[in-house]
């Protein structure tokens, strides 16, 4: 989907936000981890394979995407959205140097992904390469663009899903008791590469624990019931969570009834979320429907909600009191993460989007029980 039309107007969005807020340029930055590199392929149509790259935005003049030494620049210039695409030795000076020729002047520049992308030395490096300019994290700026799905982005994001849930079904094909965990989880891999999804996750659990872990050699038994979580990095450049429990016999009136309680947690709130609301609006609905059913809730594991895009962890953040907005058409994912005084952890979390009359599950997804026979 990354046309060379859609991402014109991505920087179109992206240079009016700009100005609106006073920068003369931008420093976007990623990296090659699965779940950062997003700020690349969103903004020049590139999966990076490997290491750092850094596009510079400015008002006048065409982005510059500065690449290390070899192949992937090449590559990324041919089949890449930045014609000026540029292969060199050593990127913070040659960003630098890209700065300069679009903001002769000093200027303010803003660098996306400053504080949790940007390495410390890199920073400093592009600090004193640039003495005459003010330096300021524009993260929040970005983000705040990415959150609101265009109508190429929602078609993308429906492929995407579609693909990870036929990703989900061969992991349910693939479980199996007598079987090793490694190899359920390589049967499912393999349906991954196929569809494309060269990068992601697929965790599981087989303890009372809401938590998931990578595979081992453990040989999955009748009696198990297992949590599973996959997370993978999508030929359209998202994102796409999934969360489920299975086992192969009926796991019985306590498993059943946390299960059922955490899916209707979830329906509840996306059911009434509207553009408009902020974050700690979802936090309380889902409360609400724990304390309606009597469970004494004894902590708190993570967020109850995040957005979700072309990186996994996006705001808004589903925690108590929080004030991100909830915008229409953004996407976020779901899975509550209150501890119940039953100790007993699930795994359900699928994505949503949010529209004017309430969020739809991407593909129409259910949360249910998965009962292999």
């Amino acid at each position: 989907m990354d046309t060379t039309s859609e991402i014109a107007a991505r920087h179109g969005r992206l240079r009016r936000a700009m100005a609106g807020a006073g920068f003369d340029a931008l420093v976007i930055v990623g990296n090659a981890e699965f779940q950062q590199k997003g700020y690349v392929r969103y903004y020049a149509g590139w999966r990076l394979h490997g290491g750092t790259a850094f596009l510079v935005v400015s008002h006048d003049r065409p982005p510059v995407l500065l690449m290390g030494l070899g192949a992937q620049a090449e590559w990324a210039k041919e089949l890449g959205a930045v014609p000026d695409t540029r292969a060199v030795l050593d990127k913070v000076a040659a960003t630098a140097d890209a700065v300069r020729e679009a903001v002769p002047a000093g200027g303010r520049i803003g660098v996306v992904g400053h504080d949790a992308i940007l390495p410390a030395g890199d920073a400093a490096r592009l600090r004193a390469r640039l003495p005459d300019a003010t330096i300021e994290d524009a993260t929040d700026l970005v983000e705040g663009l990415w959150c609101i799905l265009s109508a190429a982005d929602l078609a993308a994001v429906e492929t995407a899903h579609a693909r990870v849930n036929r990703i989900f079904d061969a992991f349910r094909e693939a479980i199996r008791p007598d079987r090793r965990e490694l190899d359920v989880v390589a049967r499912t891999v393999a349906t991954a590469v196929s569809e494309g999804c060269l990068e992601g996750v697929v965790h599981l659990n087989h303890d009372d624990k809401a938590g998931t872990r990578p595979a081992t050699g453990r040989v999955i038994r009748p009696d198990d019931v297992y949590k599973m979580f996959m997370e993978f990095l999508t030929p359209e450049g998202y994102l796409i969570e999934f969360g489920a429990c299975f086992s192969f016999r009926d796991p019985g009136p306590a498993w059943r009834a946390k299960h059922d309680l955490v899916a209707r947690a979830i329906d509840d709130a996306i059911a009434e979320t509207r553009p408009g609301m902020v974050a700690d609006d979802l936090v309380r609905r889902i409360r609400a429907t724990y304390d309606a059913a009597g469970v004494e809730v004894v902590g708190r594991r993570l967020w109850d909600f995040h957005g979700q895009g072309m990186h996994s962890l996006l705001r808004p953040f589903g925690l108590p009191g929080s004030q991100d907005p909830i915008h229409e058409t953004m996407m976020i994912n779901i899975h509550p993460g209150l501890l119940t005084a039953d100790g007993l952890g699930i795994s359900a979390t699928n994505n949503y989007v949010v529209g004017k009359d309430g969020g739809r599950a991407l593909g129409g997804f259910r949360h249910r029980w998965h009962l292999v026979e």
